[in-house]
């Protein structure tokens, strides 16, 4: 055997340091995925068949400036007008007219709301979307039914303009004809679709 030519024994030292190294880098990834950042939110945007799909997680201070249960009279009156205006969702996610797509269902879940004030007929209660340090997340799911979807080219997000809370948003996309990442500010808050 040549010097050169790694052992048996090597290889699986090489191979246990490999895969050591693999498992850290995707539990960092999860964790950096899992990150509370106050001003951030993620937005996924999936497109299949006619129905567009968005889901929106967000630190609830993004959206009503505070991460507490509602419980004061200004404080549910706060978490009433969010949920009103993410409930009218079409006016937040403006797709492209030519594709017709209309609001199909909106949901909205916080573990320091109550679902009555954010128009919620359920009481769930999300498991792990309030983290032990007070912080409390808004978790909404949006659809659309398009009557056309080939011709959804872009939509134009307008929770900057709703929420001032937020500075950025990172967007994932699924379509059938693309897959891609893009970070949303108040200048560049369009989604490119195809």
């Amino acid at each position: 055997m040549n010097s050169r030519t790694p052992t048996f024994g090597k290889l699986s030292k090489l191979a246990a340091v490999l895969s050591s190294a693999l498992l850290l880098s995707v539990v960092t990834l999860a964790t950096a995925h899992e990150a509370h950042v106050h001003g951030v939110g993620k937005l996924d945007v999936a497109l299949d068949g006619k129905t567009l799909s968005l889901h929106l997680d967000s630190p609830l201070v993004n959206l009503i400036g505070f991460e507490h249960a509602a419980k004061s009279a200004k404080d549910k009156q706060a978490a009433q007008d969010m949920a009103k205006t993410l409930r009218n969702a079409a006016t937040v996610f403006v797709t492209t007219p030519s594709a017709e797509c209309k609001l199909s269902g909106v949901q909205l879940v916080s573990a320091a709301i109550e679902p009555a004030l954010l128009g919620e007929a359920a009481a769930k209660k999300p498991a792990g979307h309030e983290d032990h340090d007070g912080h409390a997340d808004m978790d909404a799911d949006f659809s659309f039914q398009c009557a056309y979807p080939e011709r959804l080219q872009r939509i134009d997000v307008k929770l900057f303009d709703a929420f001032k809370g937020f500075n950025s948003i990172d967007v994932q996309l699924v379509t059938p004809k693309r897959q891609g990442a893009a970070k949303l500010t108040p200048t560049a808050a369009s989604i490119t679709i195809q």
